[in-house]
């Protein structure tokens, strides 16, 4: 009798903890995001001289090869011995497979854990193995995640609770972003788009300081010069924007196809146990005769800036990257595809337009089209338009362009709404979810569950025009186990009750069981998010 009547005392002595813990935490959340920033920097400009050095190293063997035809022996043994050693780490730590995006993203929504240290070192390792074999795979999904483990392994360290662990995972997802590309506010950017899909102002604080002070970082050993050296020369005319119309809806076109087709062959490939070691094949034939499609793309990019190529050569040189980048992405390597998605977006771009050079003259517009192409291309695959038009402002160092940016990305961005094709990290954090389930226990009554289980806040915010938007709370259907218990509007705190109407811009947070709070988030995400039917926006 004595236990139960203690029970709801220590609940609400915990209930409060949890705020006053919200309030002290926001004071030293800032320096901590600039801990996790700054060590994420040196972890990523690490991962990132790896990269280059695995490159020149695959060149020089190349050459090696093409001189002494004996040394070929060696290559293949080298490959053999990478790809045993890729599947083995990706064995042993599922987690350090493929972009690592849908990772920090699951991590974030608390649909799993993982060893944030086993991770770090098996990302680390096996994705400069996989640049050595030639695999079509980027540093800069690879350089999120291990950012974001960064601020998971500091949270451990510093014993951080489960919402300051969010806050320092999405800092040091941003900074690893923003060291790869030495672009601080696309990282910022593709915290609130992507991975959090909402806004708040915490996590742009923490995600900014991180962000900025990578930068910094990275900066201090590449230089000021922006990822891709070269410049546009001048706007595209208004009179031409319809061709940017055109370009855009086959970038949304290409992109989906491209989704599609990675979905596909990541499924066909599953229970193939030598899947690295085939494609690292398929890279020592790509070697010798196509070797520009070889690893990230960073150096295609530039090629097809400064030369003059055939539209058959980019055709065969776009066609060879899509379909390397999917295969290598579909062995479960560790590596990214972000860098592969911006060279198939600068290939198509140069291809068409080269195709409406030859109707009729485009003088000195060739280097807008690549860049276009780029932004259209990765807004149809990941879905997130101004993470694109930010991302690629940032690469190329030019502010000019934001409108025609802008009208390929929207453009590509509804092309691939209308062909109603998922963005591509959902698709694989879904795709990761299924093959990680396992199934759940009911041993214990739902009082119990609800009751005794250890207690969680999450922060959900309401976006205008949303589900939520203009609803009261009582009238709404939430799930069950979760209680709203802090409304805040603007600069005032709201204890609600069930009469309250939720507004555009209030920030829900919401009291729920720790087992459920990743499923009550994701759903909570989709009805603060998602555009109410015109029928019941009018009313």
């Amino acid at each position: 009798m004595d236990n139960q009547t203690k029970e709801p005392k220590s609940h609400r002595e915990s209930i409060t903890e949890m705020f006053l813990g919200i309030s002290s935490m926001k004071n030293k959340l800032v320096l901590k995001g600039a801990f996790v920033g700054f060590l994420s920097g040196l972890v990523v400009i690490s991962y990132r001289i790896g990269i280059h050095n695995a490159d020149i190293l695959r060149e020089n063997i190349r050459k090696l090869v093409l001189n002494e035809p004996k040394f070929l022996i060696l290559l293949f043994g080298m490959v053999f011995i990478n790809s045993l050693v890729i599947t083995k780490l990706v064995k042993s730590e599922p987690m350090s497979s493929g972009s690592g995006i849908p990772q920090i993203r699951g991590k974030i929504l608390r649909q799993f854990d993982y060893n944030p240290f086993s991770v770090l070192f098996k990302k680390f390792v096996g994705g400069i193995l996989a640049i050595v074999n030639g695999f079509s795979l980027g540093r800069e999904g690879p350089s999120i995640q291990l950012g974001g483990t960064i601020g998971m392994a500091v949270s451990k360290l510093w014993k951080a609770n489960k919402i300051e662990e969010k806050y320092l995972i999405t800092a040091g997802a941003s900074a690893g972003l923003a060291a790869a590309f030495n672009a601080p506010l696309a990282g910022v950017v593709f915290a609130l788009e992507e991975l959090h899909k909402s806004f708040s102002s915490s996590v742009l604080i923490v995600s900014m300081v991180a962000a900025i002070i990578a930068d910094f970082v990275s900066k201090t050993v590449f230089g000021l010069n922006p990822a891709l050296s070269f410049t546009l020369i001048q706007p595209i005319e208004l009179r031409h924007y319809l061709l940017l119309l055109l370009l855009g809806v086959l970038a949304g076109i290409f992109g989906v196809i491209f989704s599609r087709a990675l979905l596909k062959i990541s499924s066909l490939l599953d229970n193939i146990k030598l899947k690295v070691f085939l494609v690292s094949l398929l890279c020592i034939f790509l070697l010798f005769w196509f070797p520009e499609v070889l690893g990230g793309g960073h150096e295609l990019i530039l090629e097809i800036y400064y030369e003059r190529k055939t539209i058959g050569m980019l055709l065969v040189l776009l066609i060879f990257k899509f379909l390397l980048t999917v295969l290598s992405y579909a062995t479960s390597a560790p590596g990214g595809i972000f860098l592969p998605m911006l060279a198939i977006g600068a290939l198509l771009g140069d291809v068409v337009y080269n195709t409406l050079t030859a109707i009729s003259p485009l003088p000195g517009y060739k280097a807008n089209f690549i860049v276009l192409g780029m932004v259209g291309y990765f807004t149809s695959v990941v879905r997130a338009p101004i993470t694109g038009i930010v991302l690629i402002t940032e690469m190329v160092g030019s502010f000019n362009h934001i409108l025609e940016l802008s009208v390929v990305a929207f453009s590509s961005y509804f092309t691939a709404e209308l062909m109603r094709e998922e963005p591509i990290y959902e698709s694989l954090l879904k795709r990761m979810l299924v093959k990680n389930a396992r199934p759940e226990k009911h041993e214990e009554s739902p009082e119990q569950d609800y009751h005794y289980d250890e207690k969680t806040l999450i922060e959900i915010p309401v976006n205008t025009g949303s589900e939520l938007d203009g609803v009261m709370i009582k009238d709404f259907q939430w799930p069950k186990g979760c209680l709203v218990v802090l409304v805040k509007r603007g600069s005032a705190e709201i204890i609600p009750n069930g009469k309250l109407i939720l507004q555009g811009g209030d920030i829900l947070t919401v009291l729920t069981s720790k087992k459920q709070s990743g499923e009550c988030k994701m759903y909570l995400i989709s009805k603060a998010t998602s555009q109410k039917p015109l029928d019941k926006a009018s009313e």
